[in-house]
């Protein structure tokens, strides 16, 4: 007799998680809702989850998959293409779940056909299994939303049908398989959140060595990736440098030099780099710019700056919207938006100037800002004293609007729509997240230190 065909697939990849990977069935067989089945593939480990994993040989709602390593979105279409769930979800191996967990979520789709995904909020715990934090997750609430925070890669519940349209899980990409589906996902389908804490995110030694710089780069491939399958997502993007000849900070003229090298000449050769600035431009009173970019720089145009935009009390509005307007009048042409640049950020690279510039294609913003993102304790001052803002006391779920986010200042790319209506930003304004050393802005002694230390670390490497 045939096996009956259940409602939920469940898959669990395993790559060496011997000491945890119990925890993850068990929590599964716990389930209130037992209309499920799980795949559990073993991506070449070598420790001894084999052996753990023979003791449910015997056991009709699990199958043991052993594969070479292949790698996580590799084996996540394994998953999909072995799964007869009409809805799937992955689990960690390292982590666990909720009772209640395949039942919340598989009533929210059964209730509401118009969504395609449905996630929950989650647990932090530490290698013991002891909850270190609680996060909630933004509810997701209208059509018109800004949906630039991905649900969690884990332990999202799909519509099989759904996934397989999108053409699964892209094999190119190495990590973050679930920002290349999310993006993919919300272009045509409706996700759904629910907060309440279904799953327990375990944090240890293993899964805390994953490099950030790969985690950012990977976002911006996948979004570059995005923007060129699409004919429609091509603008016309105009780089602003903007040079400003009063400083307080006199170290951070166009001419210093930062290890043998102009400040200027920094983000001029990022900028010429970009794939996706359609002109560089660069606005300053300084006429010896003007003949420096003639000589080094003949492709990069000058927009001349006016004295009375020159002054402290200027609005960066004022002046970018002035040379916005020389620049089109010399080109004829009509930039779709234009990215701000300062000469006080030359760790900046160019692969930030084009994140930011398919960020504001992907998700279809008025404005990108770059930030680095602050986890030290931050804190409000009231009458008793210092009040925390993004700090989790262990009880109290820590809320993701609570997240305290810097503008390090190295790019605001904003429509020309807001340009024209005086404002720097519009009213949706997402982000590109840059790591601490690449968002030195020069304007002390010490950050003049630290940017030629980073510098010349990097020309080392």
């Amino acid at each position: 007799m045939p096996k009956k065909i259940p409602k939920i697939t469940v898959y669990m990849p395993n790559f060496n998680y011997g000491d945890y990977i119990e925890e993850a069935i068990t929590s599964i067989k716990k389930q209130v809702f037992k209309d499920w089945e799980l795949i559990i593939i073993d991506d070449g480990s070598t420790d001894d989850s084999l052996k753990i994993l023979e003791k449910y040989s015997d056991d009709e709602k699990i199958t043991v998959i052993k594969q070479k390593n292949q790698g996580l979105n590799i084996t996540n279409n394994v998953a999909i293409r072995l799964s007869r769930g009409r809805y799937i979800v992955r689990v960690d191996a390292d982590d666990y779940v909720d009772e209640n967990f395949l039942t919340v979520l598989s009533s929210v789709l059964d209730d509401k056909p118009h969504i395609g995904l449905v996630f929950p909020d989650y647990h932090h715990v530490d290698p013991d299994g002891n909850i270190l934090e609680t996060i909630r997750r933004e509810k997701i609430t209208n059509e018109d939303e800004l949906l630039d925070l991905p649900a969690h890669g884990a332990c999202t519940m799909y519509r099989k049908e759904i996934l397989q349209n999108l053409g699964s899980y892209s094999e190119e990409f190495t990590c973050q398989d679930g920002y290349d589906i999310w993006i993919r996902f919300i272009e045509k389908y409706k996700p759904y959140n629910i907060n309440i804490p279904l799953f327990y995110y375990r944090q240890h030694s293993s899964n805390l060595t994953k490099s950030s710089q790969k985690i950012l780069d990977t976002r911006g491939a996948i979004k570059k990736k995005f923007v060129e399958s699409r004919s429609n997502l091509h603008i016309k993007v105009l780089g602003l440098v903007l040079v400003h000849q009063s400083s307080i900070y006199k170290q951070n003229g166009p001419f210093v030099q930062v290890n043998n090298k102009n400040l200027i000449d920094y983000i001029l050769d990022e900028s010429m780099q970009s794939e996706f600035l359609t002109d560089i431009a660069v606005s300053s009173s300084d006429l010896n710019v003007k003949k420096y970019l003639e000589e080094s720089y003949p492709n990069t145009l000058f927009a001349e700056r006016e004295k009375k935009l020159s002054s402290f009390d200027a609005n960066t509005i004022d002046i970018v919207d002035d040379a916005l307007e020389k620049v089109e009048k010399n080109t004829e042409k009509k930039y779709d938006a234009v990215c701000i640049l300062s000469i006080s950020t030359p760790l900046l690279k160019s692969k930030h100037i084009d994140h930011a510039v398919n960020t504001l294609q992907v998700f279809q913003v008025d404005s990108v800002r770059s930030i680095s993102e602050e986890f030290a304790p931050c804190f409000n001052h009231d009458s008793n004293g210092l009040v925390g803002i993004n700090i989790s006391d262990g009880k109290s779920p820590r809320l993701e609007r609570n997240s305290i986010y810097k503008d390090n200042g190295a790019i605001l790319l904003t429509s020309r729509e807001c340009i024209k209506n005086k404002i720097l930003t519009g009213d949706k304004v997402s982000h590109i997240t840059m790591l601490e050393e690449e968002s030195v802005k020069i304007n002390s002694d010490y950050e003049f230190w630290l940017a030629e230390k980073i510098i010349s670390e990097w020309n080392v490497q």
